[in-house]
């Protein structure tokens, strides 16, 4: 595997740059580098995708046993990890809570678990801000911002489209 796949690429390029109709070969190249072992996503990317009931829920049950895949021990110990920084250098509120309960912090773990990078459409914070008095990070956990904590690269769907010359067609 080279690419861990978060829930922004899949939602965003369903709903606004991708959609089936429009780009049918984008879906049909994410299949293909899955069957490759190219791209992964944690089963828990799964999860935000099957709340849904639109074609995109439909796709990701369709495709479940082939692009989604359940943490193994490495991932585990990775998401501890994690989970200790974020609970411990960002101030606690609903933006921690919000990051650990989702998919967030699963994509993360998985790549730095197996040195893959992270694709995701979230945009990084130019800069943490700090809060004087407690010393720790405030606002919201950008998936970029904790990657670059771990030493993870992370890319854009742009990027990982370049990077493996997918067709749209």
């Amino acid at each position: 595997m080279e690419y861990c796949i978060d829930t922004s690429v899949y939602a965003q390029a369903h709903r606004q740059y991708y959609a089936f109709d429009l780009a049918p070969g984008f879906w049909k190249s994410l299949i293909v580098r899955a069957e490759n072992e190219v791209l992964v996503s944690p089963a828990a990317v799964f999860t935000e995708l099957a709340k849904g009931n639109d074609e995109l829920a439909k796709w990701a049950k369709e495709n479940k046993g082939l692009l989604f895949s359940e943490p193994d021990a490495k991932v585990i110990e990775s998401f501890r990890q994690i989970a200790d920084f974020i609970n411990t250098r960002y101030e606690a509120g609903q933006w921690v809570r919000l990051f650990l309960d989702g998919a967030d912090p699963w994509v993360i773990a998985h790549a730095k678990a197996h040195d893959l990078i992270v694709v995701t459409m979230e945009g990084s914070k130019g800069s943490e801000e700090i809060n004087p008095q407690t010393k720790r990070f405030h606002g919201k956990v950008k998936i970029p911002n904790v990657c670059g904590h771990f030493g993870v690269k992370c890319i854009s769907t742009f990027e990982l489209i370049r990077a493996l010359k997918i067709g749209l067609g």
